[in-house]
């Protein structure tokens, strides 16, 4: 038998090396199809008789080491974008990698595909093949040598978007112009092609797991997202990862270890699998309905959100297309752990915060008896035409230095496990990475202006360190006291930056001797002096006052 094992990479810049919301969807359903539709369709080619069902789901009653009826495939699982198969003999597992590169070759350019083979007997322990199979997969990554693309001979026309030479004019979609593209954007173009009044393959599919409420839709462009132009054209890219699912998958094969539970390990690996991923998506529809809920509650066409004094602190305008209300909110990765989605830039804490309490809730019973899955975000906020790329990468750095703060956490307070946010206003350019930026803008003489990355509920090492203390920081700042007094929050932030002293002269002169707002239950000077030991207590809250929507 042979075990084969289907990975992608530099996944990252083919799914987000776009400033077009249109093109970006077009790669991620290009991706997800490369590991999960296309690897399927590749076995049914070459293997007459297989485990897949007409559905696309897998036949549990179907075995490869089945004596009687013995299959010449069986796809073990697909899910967290790797495909792993088992072949009865070596030139089927060939034959499976050519008709796949081949589809993948054609239909999405550019995207790199990785596939490694390795040789299995059913008398060995299948977890140790799949473990060291995967280091294989792991080393031939690292093995890549970085392909130089041909930039053109001759007269050539550049695509706007990848730098490379043009095959094709994209005709023009309402807002976007008629413009040069690559091999490669046009196969984004394509999977987001509206056929008729059909969707495109990459609406169909994200309206099978979200489907959106009638009369609403998914915007296609970054304009749509209800930003208003000018102040508050802000978008919010959110990436969220789950917290250590890989080493959850090795304690699975750690379980069974014996040849003679080959097939065990198989259903609970596969069991495991489809586990997670109704969960990640289950926890999407749940965003989703909050949202909506939360859009109908204010007239069915925005969100309004009003300071104690009922002045409206924030407003989002939903935009109208094809007589449908778009929602200010699209998932581009999803259908695992790992999940990337757009929204306004108001929005995305409250989504990221809800996303990650969601799959908590929805993973507390796992098979694996682990307990519950929890996740980290990273959620940058930039202008609305900011360059795409640079803002993921942002919220994939920000993601881990989530997961960074998490370990620390872990590491000094045994038995602790919980969710990690970090977030970032990017309201102008950017230079160098999240730590360098957090020295340059949020360090003074007294220590961290900011809290951030911080846990989503307790936090045993550092308890000042959660959301729930910036929450009631925005809320006593969205409050009578302060509402609407831009002058005296101003006040309140130059004193901060300056410490202690400063902050206790700003409450003689602006604040009648009255404390500062009370946001952490354990004693602390915050109320006295802004700040406790190296960190701030209410910056964080202040900077989020005007922008903060809860859901």
């Amino acid at each position: 038998m042979y075990l084969v094992i289907v990975d992608t990479a530099q996944i990252q810049p083919y799914i987000f090396g776009s400033n077009r919301l249109r093109e970006n969807v077009g790669a991620s359903h290009l991706v997800a199809q490369a590991t999960t539709a296309w690897a399927k369709e590749a076995v049914r080619q070459v293997a007459a008789r297989h485990n897949i069902q007409s559905e696309g789901t897998l036949d549990d009653t179907k075995s490869i080491e089945n004596p009687s009826d013995p299959l010449d495939a069986e796809v073990l699982y697909a899910g967290g974008g790797n495909f792993v198969v088992l072949f009865r003999d070596e030139s089927s597992a060939k034959a499976f990698t050519r008709v796949l590169s081949r589809k993948v070759l054609t239909d999405a350019p550019d995207l790199q595909l990785v596939i490694v083979h390795n040789p299995f007997d059913w008398g060995e322990s299948l977890a140790q093949k799949i473990k060291a199979t995967f280091m294989k997969l792991a080393e031939e990554k690292r093995a890549r040598i970085p392909s130089a693309p041909l930039l053109g001979l001759g007269v050539t026309v550049m695509c706007r978007s990848t730098g490379l030479p043009a095959v094709a004019v994209a005709r023009a979609i309402r807002d976007d112009p008629e413009r040069p593209v690559s091999a490669e954007i046009l196969a984004k173009l394509r999977a987001v092609k509206r056929k008729d009044e059909s969707p495109s393959e990459a609406d169909q599919r994200l309206r099978e797991l979200l489907p959106p409420p009638d009369g609403y839709d998914y915007p296609s462009q970054l304009d749509h997202l209800g930003g208003t132009r000018g102040e508050h054209n802000f978008i919010a890219v959110v990436h969220a990862d789950g917290n250590g699912l890989g080493q959850r998958i090795m304690a699975i094969g750690e379980k069974y270890p014996a040849p003679s539970q080959n097939r065990e390990y198989i259903k609970a690996l596969r069991a495991f699998s489809e586990e997670i991923d109704r969960a990640a998506q289950q926890a999407l529809r749940d965003v989703l309905n909050k949202l909506t809920a939360r859009i109908h509650n204010d007239g069915g066409n925005r969100i309004i959100y009003k300071n104690a004094l009922g002045k409206i602190i924030a407003e989002v305008e939903l935009h109208r297309e094809d007589n449908k209300w778009l929602l200010p909110f699209r998932p581009i990765v999803f259908g695992g752990d790992d999940v990337t989605f757009v929204c306004e830039g108001r929005l995305g804490l409250s989504l990221a915060i809800e996303y990650m309490r969601r799959l908590e809730e929805h993973t507390r019973n796992l098979r694996d008896g682990k307990g519950r899955l929890t996740a980290c975000a990273g959620v940058a906020i930039v202008r609305a035409h900011y360059p795409f790329a640079r803002a993921y990468a942002l919220a994939d750095e920000l993601c881990r230095e989530a997961k960074k703060y998490r370990r620390s956490i872990r590491n000094g307070s045994r038995g602790w496990d919980g969710s990690c946010l970090d977030w970032h206003f990017a309201l102008s350019g950017l230079s160098g990475g999240i730590e360098e930026i957090r020295a340059r803008e949020y360090k003074v003489r007294s220590g961290s202006l900011t809290l951030r990355p911080v846990t989503l509920v307790d936090n045993l090492q550092e308890p000042h360190r959660t959301w729930t203390v910036i929450e009631k920081g925005i809320t006593e700042f969205q409050g009578e006291n302060w509402a609407g007094r831009r002058n005296k929050v101003k006040a309140l932030r130059d004193a901060l930056r300056e410490g202690r002293d400063a902050v206790k002269h700003f409450l003689t002169k602006f604040n009648e001797n009255q404390p500062l707002p009370d946001v952490e239950p354990s004693p602390t000077n915050w109320k006295d002096t802004g700040w406790q030991g190296r960190y701030c207590g209410y910056f964080d809250a202040l900077e989020l006052a005007d922008w903060f929507i809860p859901l």
